[in-house]
């Protein structure tokens, strides 16, 4: 079976995975995705906010606006 090449359905496989996404302003974040729409608007559960490398906050759910996302890491639990 191939795997699928679009984005979307790729974080749809990986909802309750651990993911990492850092925003336009450079601020990552790590946690598990609990919802995503057709929009990449999504919600992390157990969510830690990383600023230049270093966490700067805990959240135990947080909503993203897809339109301010530069990159998201399907499956975070492979990054030390």
């Amino acid at each position: 079976m191939s795997k699928s090449k679009n984005p979307l359905t790729i974080l749809q496989n990986a909802q309750n995975s651990e993911i990492l996404l850092r925003l336009k302003d450079g601020t990552e974040y790590r946690g598990f995705l609990k919802e995503i729409d057709a929009y990449m608007n999504m919600i992390l559960s157990d969510c830690t906010e990383i600023l230049d490398g270093s966490p700067v906050a805990k959240y135990s759910e947080i909503f993203i606006r897809g339109n301010n996302l530069l990159f998201i890491k399907p499956d975070a639990s492979e990054i030390i």
